[in-house]
Order: structure tokens, then C-alpha cells, then sequence
């Protein structure tokens, strides 16, 4: 039990929703760091009728159980009373995983309201990359963090966010904008050897402080991540890199990323623009949200065509390359994007 667990009403907003929390004020705390710069915390109740998201309070009797699990982690129990529009998060208990439930779960809210707002979810990483948005695009083990955080060291590049960027475009000016979520970062642990070396990687792995970093090493020993995975919030992130973290950025290239097996199989090439869009559907997200998609989702046909257009007109390419040469690969690829994109 938590030493204190008095309650108060907060504020969550973004561009697509407010939402509302009930909470102590070492979880309101906490979450202000973890949301941070994507989702502002104020205190204050939130307007009638929006959605809350609360923690040590009992649901009513009609209160729907909804329980979620990520994968390696242990589940996480939510009671939901739809009329009230309330969310109360039950279980685990203990201040770290009641703020990362009512993150998810407030994140969860947001990206619904956005979707049906006609955003669109990508599976892809976005970074500023010696000034260019870059929007770096593959499913799982493509190297996306392992390419960011090589970027971040070597001083070319500024994350806006790991994985599952949503994308916009204006419908006057046409840029499209790529905004980022607060949302841990998963990293393999060779990627952490590879960029820090093996004894300052231990020691960062030991000092993370989410708490499902006490589970994940039953991944590894199932061989489901053959690796070892780490998670790491965004501030610890930034201050692991010594970096500030964007909230969003204009993108003007889309790279398909990938790693090579051996040295020799890296490549760069342009994507022409009659196969841009059958590659991008596949890196499209179906639902805005990996596990709690209870808030509502459907989304705006016409603002998702609007931005798909607009992506498929980007630059398009593909890059393969080394991960044991991480560094020197973001140099390259920075190197072939200024040469490709300069007027």
C-alpha cells in the first residue's frame, strides 16, 4: 500500500482530446515526467462528459473488468464503467505500475480521439537527421531504435519518437507532420552493448526503472527474444544520450528500413513512386493502440486518404544496413538523403 494515498484531479491534453485523472500526487509526479513533451499535465478536474482515468478509487458495480498484457509483463486489471466514462485501474498495485497503467490508458484515450480525427498510425520511427524529418519505417527488429539512438550519439540526429509515429497533413499548406507518444523504448540489449560497451551497459540496465524490466527476462530464457530486451522511459532516454526529445517534426523522406545478414547485403535505393504506397500499407497500424482499444476508433476516410496521398508523394527508399556498424550506417544514410534531397 502506498504511504499516501490521497487523490487529486488533473488535466491531460493534446491536440485530439482532454481527458481527465484521478490520482496522489507522487503518481500525477511521475506521470508528468513520463508524458513529457508529448502530453502537458495541469492540475484541475477536466470537462464534463470526457473521459478520466483513476487509480485507489472502487468502481461501481457495473463497472466492466477489462485486464491487459504485454507481452513479458505481467497483466494489468481495469474495471470500466461506460457511463460514467470513467477507467479505474485495479491492479498491480505500487506507485510505478499504477502511473505506467494510467499513462497507457490516458495515451490509449488520445490516440482513439486521433484516429477518429483521420490521423494515421505508422509503424515507423521519426527523427531530425542533420535537419531533415526522417521517418524511418519497419515492423519489429528492423533496427529502428538501435538507427536512433546511434543518430542521437553521433549529434546528427533528434528523436520525436521510437515507434508508432502518427502522421497528419495540413489540408492548405500540405506538409505532413509526424507527432510523437509518450511510450517506453524498447532496446535489445546487444544494442546497448554495442553503443555504450558491455560493463556501462549493465550498469544502465540495472539503474531503468520500469517495472516490467523485473520480467522481461523471461522473454530471453523462453528464446521468444533471442536478444534481451530493455525498457527505458523517455526522460531516462534523454538523459542516457544527453539529447532533448521533439514532439513533432515536419517529414520529408521516408526511409524503409532494414539490417543486413552480412556486411555486403547493405544497399540504398529510391522507392519509384508506382510502388510507394503498397509498401507503406504494410507498416500502416489497423488500430491505434497495441492492447486497450476500448475508447472507440473509427476513423475519418477522408483525412486518411488526404495524408496517405501526401506520404506516397514523399521521397520513398530503402535502406539495409549493418548493425555492428550502426554508427558509421546513420553517417552513410545521412550522406545519400542530403545527396538525394538537395535542390
Amino acid at each position: 500500500m502506498d504511504a499516501d494515498t490521497s487523490t487529486d484531479h488533473y488535466t491531460i491534453r493534446s491536440p485530439f482530446a482532454h481527458t481527465g485523472l484521478l490520482c496522489t500526487k507522487n503518481v500525477a509526479e511521475d506521470l508528468q515526467r513520463l508524458a513529457s513533451p508529448y502530453l502537458p499535465l495541469q492540475p484541475g478536474p477536466s470537462d464534463p462528459g470526457t473521459w478520466r482515468v483513476a487509480s485507489h478509487a472502487t468502481p461501481p458495480d457495473g463497472a466492466v473488468a477489462e485486464s491487459v498484457t504485454a507481452l513479458g509483463e505481467v497483466a494489468v486489471d481495469y474495471a470500466v464503467d461506460h457511463t460514467e466514462r470513467t477507467l479505474f485501474h485495479l491492479a498491480p498495485r505500487g506507485d510505478a505500475w499504477v502511473t505506467q497503467s494510467l499513462l497507457r490508458a490516458t495515451r490509449a484515450i488520445h490516440r482513439s480521439a486521433a484516429s477518429r480525427r483521420g490521423v494515421l498510425f505508422l509503424h515507423a520511427g521519426l527523427v531530425e537527421l542533420n535537419g531533415l524529418g526522417v521517418a524511418l519505417v519497419g515492423g519489429s527488429r528492423a533496427g529502428k531504435t538501435s538507427f536512433i539512438m546511434a543518430s542521437v550519439l553521433n549529434g546528427s540526429g533528434v528523436m520525436v519518437c521510437n515507434d508508432d509515429v502518427s502522421l497528419t497533413v495540413d489540408p492548405v499548406a500540405g506538409p505532413v507532420t509526424g507527432t510523437g507518444w509518450p511510450r517506453s523504448i524498447s532496446v535489445r540489449l546487444d544494442t546497448l552493448d554495442l553503443l555504450f560497451g558491455p560493463e556501462r551497459a549493465r550498469s544502465v540496465v540495472t539503474s531503468l526503472s520500469h517495472p516490467a524490466n523485473e520480467t522481461l527476462p523471461s522473454l530471453r530464457a523462453s528464446g521468444i527474444e533471442q536478444h534481451g530486451t530493455a525498457l527505458i522511459y523517455p526522460w531516462e532516454y534523454a538523459d542516457l544520450l544527453g539529447t532533448e526529445i521533439g514532439r513533432s517534426l515536419t517529414v520529408d523522406a521516408i526511409v524503409h528500413l532494414s539490417l543486413a545478414d552480412e556486411p555486403t547485403d547493405t544497399g540504398f535505393s529510391p522507392v519509384p513512386p508506382t510502388g510507394r504506397g503498397a509498401l507503406l500499407d504494410r507498416a500502416v497500424l489497423p488500430l491505434p493502440n497495441k492492447h486497450l482499444n476500448i475508447f472507440g476508433h473509427e476513423p475519418d476516410p477522408a483525412g486518411l486518404l488526404r495524408t496517405h496521398t501526401a506520404l506516397t508523394a514523399l521521397p520513398t527508399f530503402r535502406f539495409r544496413y549493418s548493425f555492428r556498424d550502426v554508427r558509421h550506417e546513420v553517417d552513410r544514410l545521412a550522406d545519400l538523403l542530403r545527396d538525394q534531397l538537395s535542390p
